[in-house]
């Protein structure tokens, strides 16, 4: 039998709170909407912390919330975090294929005890997601609209960083770098990981781990006005990653271009390994030029037609809360099984993409980014039924 692959992923694990149904073209939400780039206001698509957007509103934000969702308790409560949440789906589709461990940072409270019970039920091993004494457990109040973008649905996220301050350098150990693959999963949630991008990945890279970069809003360093995000302390980081995962707004940003054309470029020149621009409900993007994979111009892909018309009939109803955490979990169970299959052989980036596109589609059949199985591959045959559409749906492009 052949061993499982190895995953160690570091980044922030928080509790979502979900709201549906918002309406982003209202009165009320329109008073609380961005004026301005970075003054901290809301807008659509992205994530602003607690303490900027109280700020920019001169109120506490549970006195906001109460008036954005009519005192409505959340439809939904789940794990949220762009690293939680891929790896979790990443283990639910690859369960005896990989051993995927989770590095974090939590505090002692209610809100921790709730993901404890939540991760109890997945295949992913929790045992490196430390608890620190006195800080608070990150959490994200989501603010989901259905109707907006044409029917698209977006989401308006406000976040509360918490211990999530408190991962630093020090919590990747010898026994996270020697994993097959080392993700770093957006870490703009976790500053101090972040801003040391630039020496973490080289020290995965010189153990021979194969390293997946993925991201998110990274609002502070949207609120410095930087022309460019930063990826760590210089471009290192791009060079030491042999695939990233993002979307059109993060690209645009981390490559201080105008288009995702131009953002693919920038990675491109930077040294990336592979790359995916992520585009919401339009066509995917990515290229792989690394010897690690086989070689892929700049491509697209477009979306899962059978997922666009489960949703149009009404068959089944979430929100698009994870959708691009569980993308970028669906590429990495694919990296696994190839890896799984062969370790030698070259890594198909567009077989990736295909799993991903699927693993974020189905995420809109229910709420929040953690799907929890009833029984052990539960998820894998939802998965596999659209993989098997898309797989039909591509071929006759």
């Amino acid at each position: 039998m052949k061993r499982p692959i190895t995953v160690s992923g570091i980044g922030c694990c928080l509790l979502d709170r979900i709201w549906s149904d918002m309406d982003f073209n209202s009165e009320t939400f329109k008073q609380y909407i961005s004026r301005q780039t970075a003054d901290g206001g809301l807008v659509p698509g992205e994530l602003k912390l607690e303490e900027e957007f109280e700020k920019f509103c001169g109120k506490p934000f549970p006195e906001v919330l109460q008036e954005l969702t009519g005192g409505r308790k959340p439809e939904g409560t789940n794990i949220g975090g762009p690293c939680i949440v891929a790896l979790i789906n990443a283990a639910q589709l690859t369960r005896e294929q990989s051993h995927i461990s989770f590095y974090g940072c939590s505090g002692n409270d209610d809100t921790y005890r709730t993901i404890i019970e939540i991760l109890k039920k997945t295949p992913v091993d929790y045992s490196n997601y430390i608890v620190k004494e006195g800080a608070y457990t990150p959490s994200t109040s989501v603010l989901s609209d259905p109707n907006y973008d044409q029917g698209h649905g977006e989401r308006i996220f406000v976040n509360t960083i918490g211990a999530a301050w408190q991962l630093t350098p020090e919590s990747i150990t010898e026994q996270f770098l020697s994993a097959d693959i080392c993700m770093f999963g957006a870490t703009a949630l976790t500053p101090h990981i972040h801003e040391n991008l630039h020496t973490l990945l080289p020290l995965a890279k010189k153990k021979g781990a194969f390293t997946v970069v993925t991201t998110v809003y990274d609002t502070l360093s949207q609120r410095k006005h930087l022309n460019r995000w930063p990826l760590g302390a210089n471009d290192d980081s791009y060079a030491n990653t042999d695939l990233l995962v993002t979307d059109a707004e993060e690209a645009i940003r981390m490559s201080g271009t105008e288009s995702i054309e131009d953002a693919l470029a920038f990675f491109k020149e930077r040294g990336v390994g592979a790359a995916i621009v992520t585009n919401g409900a339009r066509n995917i993007s990515f290229f792989a030029q690394s010897p690690l994979f086989l070689p892929v111009e700049v491509s697209t892909l477009p979306v899962s037609k059978a997922v666009g018309l489960k949703l149009k009939e009404g068959v089944t109803r979430g929100d698009t809360t994870g959708c691009g955490d569980n993308f970028a979990g669906g590429v990495l169970a694919s990296i696994i099984q190839q890896k799984h299959k062969s370790e030698t052989t070259k890594l198909d980036l567009v077989e990736a993409c295909k799993w991903g596109v699927v693993s974020g589609g189905f995420t809109c059949f229910h709420y929040g980014g953690t799907f929890t199985e009833s029984c052990p591959g539960e998820k894998l045959k939802h998965i596999q039924e659209l993989y098997e559409d898309y797989d039909k749906q591509i071929q006759t492009m």
